[in-house]
């Protein structure tokens, strides 16, 4: 088995915030005093204890046989190894005995208690994914989830479960089974428009947020895109420079995720009309695109990042570079990443001119500016700009680190 860099970093940082998070709890039950109390009475009852018995008792000739004899105590083991014989050596050990079997008694249940409301809160969804970093996350619920968040972990190897967090009005026994078939996976009970909740699921330091069209409920279609709308509204407003990716199921509703500053939409709905309705124009549209888009066939549809060196280069050059290695080059997706960074950017190129009349010029051309806008077969003399990825036949899975 090869051990890759990223995971191993990914696995500690994950067990280092995990140890952080049980210390502040330990800290918040007062275990550490406990802990400290624990520690004095050692070592006073094991040098009480060496000096009461050592002339009259061949058990006890060293500190070490008192500090032993004073852990066993405390800790209730009690090997019977060594024991005290003279009258203040068993006040003294009767003593021990009773504060160790009330220090065990208290840190065990203290502890157990931590323990237990933990698995608590994982149950309900209570858990708090606010100190993850470079996450997903994930709003809403689909019938078949479970299919949803395997075919993720299975294209993107880099993606772990512990790297995904579920915010849905799902119940307990829903998110328990998600989390036992994906362990690590983070479920948060809550609904996906209220900032608290968000919050919670650390939106703010988030790589990616995907927005789903929650069917669940018995919501109508109408009710379900404006509360899409409405939590990517809420996202753009706690972290506007995540990337926001949301699933909608009427296109008037597309105008909205705009104005939300939304990166990427999804038109399910309007994807499968469109797909009856090729059905009656050309024969087998769908059989083709199924296989375009199946996440599973290497030779599907994808983006891939444009190399540095053709940046200024025809779409012509870049072509015939990818086809020599087994990809078909079918279009340009112009102003990718997001959307909010774009425009900046763009903003400030547009001001790099001292006429007014070019000034003007340029910021209504940011204004018009669409991120992730798909140009396809653009002729072979088109100049390939900053921030476009290449739309390609042939599908190129994340390579390891």
């Amino acid at each position: 088995m090869r051990f890759r860099l990223p995971d191993v970093r990914e696995s500690l940082r994950h067990e280092y915030e995990l140890a952080r998070q049980t210390w502040k709890r330990l800290q918040a039950e007062d275990v550490p005093r406990l802990i400290v109390h624990f520690g004095i009475v050692l070592v006073v009852g094991g040098v009480a204890m060496l000096f009461i018995e050592r002339d009259r008792n061949p058990a006890f000739h060293s500190l070490e046989d008192g500090l032993w004899w004073a852990l066993v105590t405390l800790t209730t083991i009690g090997y019977g190894d060594k024991y005290p014989v003279t009258t203040l050596g068993h006040v003294v050990g009767a003593m021990v005995v009773v504060f160790g079997v009330g220090m065990v008694g208290v840190v065990t249940a203290k502890i157990a208690t931590i323990l237990v409301e933990e698995r608590l809160k994982e149950a309900r969804g209570l858990s708090d994914a606010s100190r993850l970093d470079g996450h997903v996350v994930i709003l809403g619920w689909k019938p078949d989830m479970h299919l949803l968040v395997d075919e993720m972990l299975r294209v993107n190897p880099r993606l772990k479960p512990a790297r995904l967090v579920l915010v849905s009005l799902a119940d307990e026994v829903q998110g328990e089974q998600l989390r036992d078939r994906f362990p690590g996976l983070v479920f948060l009970h809550g609904d996906v428009v209220d900032p608290l909740v968000l919050k919670r699921a650390g939106v703010d330091r988030a790589a990616k947020v995907i927005l789903l069209a929650d069917e669940s409920g018995g919501r109508r279609a109408e009710e379900i895109d404006a509360r899409t709308v409405m939590a990517a509204m809420t996202v753009s407003s706690m972290a506007p420079g995540v990337y926001k990716c949301a699933e909608i199921l009427d296109r008037k509703y597309a105008e909205h995720l705009r104005l939300a500053r939304c990166d990427e939409m999804i038109l399910s709905r309007e994807y499968a009309r469109f797909l009856l309705v090729s059905s009656t124009v050309s024969e087998g549209i769908a059989h083709v695109l199924h296989d375009l888009i199946d996440v599973s066939d290497d030779s599907g549809l994808a983006t891939l990042a444009v190399p540095p060196e053709f940046v200024g280069r025809t779409f012509g050059e870049l072509a015939a570079h990818l086809r020599t290695r087994g990809r078909m080059l079918i279009g340009l997706l112009l102003d990718t990443g997001r959307a909010s960074e774009i425009k900046l950017e763009a903003l400030r190129e547009a001001q790099k001119t001292a006429d007014v009349a070019t000034l003007v010029a340029n910021l209504r051309r940011v204004k018009q500016l669409e991120p992730n806008r798909p140009l396809l077969n653009p002729p072979d003399d088109h100049v390939i700009e900053g921030h476009a990825l290449a739309i390609t036949i042939g599908r190129t899975r994340p390579e390891p680190a």
